[in-house]
């Protein structure tokens, strides 16, 4: 039997077996749950005594096969790895000692997995290493991450040296830490210069305080960068434009630690920009402000002179005489190059405080700031066309030109300065019509006169629209058998409030604002009407012709000659029934295109008369180069003829009869009023006459009746 003694050591035994299978079971719940490969190597065989179920994981092959084949786990290391890896094996289990070991194993699936070993050994109670215990943990994600790393800082490290802008790090000082190559080049100083100086010193005077508050501003409100324009410093004092990114560098504790710059030199864009708003608010062949400057300057002296009680101003709008006759004949080369010659005097005159723009063409405005009264505008207006007595040296021509202008004196009424521009652009013409190479002083009478010029320009648009005009007929008369050989076909124009408007009062406002050619369609297709109306009426029109005026507008219209044939293409209408008469100014004016046009219509069968001969420039022996038929002698001439004691007149009158007829013109002499300029034209050759002696312009109905009598009445 067994004694208690006994009993107590086979339960104390089997407290400690029961103890034993605790601890197995702990390990074994340990081991299996960890994610790191636990194991146990043999230090005499090198053999697996165990491993724990995360091998099968890490390595991707069964515990099981490892039991099987010990060896197994050596043979999945990397071969560039394996010889490192057996060595260390060796070594230690050699000399018994605790390592570690980094290396990668190749999964039957091919994928590569980082893994580090630590192993520790176990000693007996003889102090001899009979096992290893060890770890084996998966780092591949902490490898791949310092190899990213890596990558990053390598790439980071390009980036910063071969970058072409400028990149640098200072602590919060200012004080370089890092430049890169782009930077140092950029301000031509080299890294020691840098990294003995700050940021400040770079920048120029004022803008290294912008730049403080800047960073000031990003660290007390946890930003991280902003950018700004700055002036930079070079090492050799040149001054450049750089867009300046200033990035605060935190850590981890979000203090901020660093700064980093980026400098992108914007020198030329700056110089770009500054050029293009230059060109914006300068005429760019004179160099003059243009409309836009002007205007803003106009503006900033009207604001002052509604501010300041003592403040005056004046602006002179100037405009070349004749500068189209000069463009014209010499070409716009020489145009261009005697505006800049212009240009140059006129500024001569005036005082620094003044400002001349260039509106476009030869209009130049002026603006006289600061105390400029009445006498002190015409002073200056007087020295500006004094500065073009003598004359310009263009392409060995001599060439002499006079300006008109149209001064406008200061007020609180201006709010705008379209208002005062309008009113001294309404005053040069003014000038002009007065006979050019004058100033006037703008008036009120002035601005009435242009408000009912805009009154009755809507008014015209409405009579366009609503056919308030049609034509009345003047006979030309033949001197000899006083047969009417034709009428000329006036626009009369019967508004419904004021009756009838002169012809001279609403021609040039058409002209102007180039409603003449739709009125000038709209007189075509009436006087077209009635050549059929008489044609239906049976009226013998075999000699009859029918003038019809063309303006200048009308002759560079290009769709000129569309009209007419559009118009002409109705049955029974040719043009040899109808004669287009054109002034003598416009062959003047108009360029080549103009004669161009009346070849074109000459040779379509019209007939060509030359108005208002006389009353131009021209000389008598141009007159075989125009594509002309009929002369027309102005009134003038012809009114003077009765009372002229000299014969002056009279001779003039004779030598274009003559020379007219040598020439093969026919000729018309206008505003014939008494028997006696009858009987004098008669004795000089003319063989046609047109005025109020035998009718003044009249209706279709009494134009009618006096075809069916063909001789004037006396």
């Amino acid at each position: 039997m067994l004694d208690s003694q006994n009993l107590g050591e086979i339960d104390e035994l089997k407290s400690q077996i029961q103890q034993l299978k605790t601890n197995e079971e702990n390990f074994q719940q340990i081991t299996e749950n960890i994610k790191e490969v636990f194991f146990i190597i043999d230090s005499q065989t090198d053999e697996i005594c165990y491993v724990s179920p995360a091998y099968e994981k890490v390595w991707g092959r069964s515990c099981k096969s490892l039991y099987e084949s010990p060896q197994s786990w050596l043979l999945a290391i990397h071969p560039d790895d394996c010889s490192e890896a057996m060595g260390t094996l060796e070594t230690q289990f050699r000399t018994g000692e605790e390592f570690q070991e980094e290396y990668r194993i190749i999964r039957p699936d091919n994928s590569i997995c980082w893994v580090r070993v630590r192993a520790f050994p176990v000693r007996n109670l003889e102090e001899k290493v009979d096992r290893f215990v060890g770890i084996a943990e998966d780092i591949t994600l902490r490898k791949n991450t310092e190899t990213a790393l890596r990558q990053t800082e390598e790439h980071f490290r390009l980036i910063f040296e071969q970058a072409s802008i400028g990149i640098a790090v200072t602590n919060l000082s200012g004080k370089f830490l890092k430049v890169n190559p782009a930077f140092c080049q950029m301000l031509a100083y080299s890294e020691p210069d840098l990294f003995a100086s700050t940021f400040k010193n770079i920048l120029q005077v004022g803008d290294d305080k912008i730049h403080r508050k800047i960073i000031d501003r990003l660290i007390q409100f946890r930003q991280v960068e902003d950018q700004l324009e700055v002036c930079c410093q070079t090492k050799s004092q040149e001054i450049i434009d750089v867009l300046l990114k200033i990035v605060v560098i935190y850590d981890e504790f979000d203090q901020p630690i660093n700064l980093q710059y980026q400098l992108i030199d914007i020198t030329d864009r700056k110089r770009m920009e500054q050029q293009l708003v230059y060109d914006a608010l300068h005429d760019p062949l004179t160099e003059l402000p243009n409309r836009v400057l002007f205007t803003d300057r106009l503006m900033r002296a009207i604001i002052r002179c509604k501010a300041r009680n003592d403040y005056c101003y004046a602006v002179l709008f100037l405009d070349i005489d004749r500068f189209k006759v000069v463009n014209d004949g010499l070409g716009h080369l020489a145009g261009d190059e005697l505006l800049i010659l212009v240009t140059k005097r006129l500024l001569k005159v005036l005082r620094p405080i003044d400002t001349i723009a260039r509106f476009g063409g030869d209009e130049f405005v002026i603006l006289l700031d600061e105390d400029c009264d009445r006498q002190t505008a015409i002073q200056i207006a007087d020295k500006l066309q004094c500065s073009l007595d003598n004359h310009f040296e263009i392409e060995g021509n001599r060439i002499f030109v006079s300006i008109s202008i149209g001064i406008t004196l200061s007020t609180n009424q201006y709010e705008r300065p379209e208002d005062i521009l309008r009113d001294a652009d309404a005053t040069m013409y003014k000038a002009k019509d007065k006979g050019r190479a004058r100033y006037e002083v703008f008036d009120e009478s002035l601005r009435a006169a242009a408000l009912n010029r805009l009154k009755l320009e809507n008014e015209l648009r409405t009579g366009l629209l609503q056919n308030q005009f049609c034509l009345f007929y003047q006979p030309i008369i033949d001197v000899e058998s006083l047969e009417i050989k034709g009428f000329e076909a006036l626009v009369r124009w019967f508004h419904p409030v004021h009756g009838m408007v002169s012809p001279s009062d609403f021609i040039p406002v058409a002209e102007e604002t180039g409603l003449i050619i739709a009125l000038g369609e709209m007189i075509f297709e009436m006087a077209c009407q009635q050549l059929t109306d008489w044609h239906q009426e049976q009226f013998d029109l075999s000699h009859l012709k029918l003038s019809i005026n063309l303006s200048g507008k009308q002759l560079m219209d290009p769709h000129l000659l569309g009209v007419i044939n559009r118009v002409m293409s109705r049955p029974n209408i040719g043009s040899q029934r109808i004669k287009l008469e054109i002034t003598e100014s416009i062959l003047l004016e108009q360029d080549y295109q103009a004669i161009n046009v009346l070849n074109n219509l000459r040779e379509s069968g019209f007939e060509i008369s030359l108005d208002d001969f006389g009353t131009g420039y021209s000389s008598l022996s141009y007159l075989q180069r125009l594509p002309i038929d009929t002369l027309k002698i102005d009134r003038s001439f012809i009114q003077k003829i009765q009372h002229d004691v000299q014969n002056k007149n009279l001779a003039i009158v004779q030598s274009i009869i003559t020379l007219s007829h040598a020439i093969g013109l026919n000729v018309i002499a206008e505003g014939v009023e008494t028997q006696e300029q009858l009987d004098k034209l008669a004795t000089l050759g003319c063989e046609f006459v047109q005025g109020y002696f035998f009718s003044p312009p009249v209706d279709s109905v009494r134009a009618s009746e006096f075809l069916r009598k063909r001789i004037i009445e006396m």
